[in-house]
């Protein structure tokens, strides 16, 4: 009977061995090591994308204050180097009280 267990057991042995080597198991091993690289490598991309455009927003911010701000001092700079002459008039124009008249006069309310 043992015998016959042991042709048994090396008789399944053998012809399954077929199966699994057929299966596709290292194949499928190989792949899954192929998808493994691919997908850290694709990691590292988003990761440095995301990097750049970390790095980018605040340079276009500044970029972009620059513009506005050349063009602002490019305005003022042609407004004071014009050559339209001052409007003159025939009004008299006169200043307010100084402040230490003004608080003398509040001061003389208060009594």
């Amino acid at each position: 009977m043992k015998i016959l267990h042991k042709v048994l057991f090396i008789l399944l042995t053998t012809t399954s061995l077929q199966s699994f080597a057929d299966s596709g198991a290292s194949e499928n091993a190989s792949a899954a090591s192929k998808h493994s690289a691919l997908a850290a490598s694709h990691g590292t991309v988003a990761s440095a994308k995301l990097g750049s455009a970390v790095i980018a927003t605040p340079l276009i911010i500044v970029g972009a204050i620059g513009n506005v701000s050349l063009k602002s001092g490019n305005a003022l700079l042609k407004n004071a180097l014009s050559t339209t002459p001052l409007e003159i008039t025939e009004k008299t124009i006169t200043a307010a009280p100084s402040p230490a008249q003004m608080m003398k006069a509040n001061q003389q309310e208060k009594l």
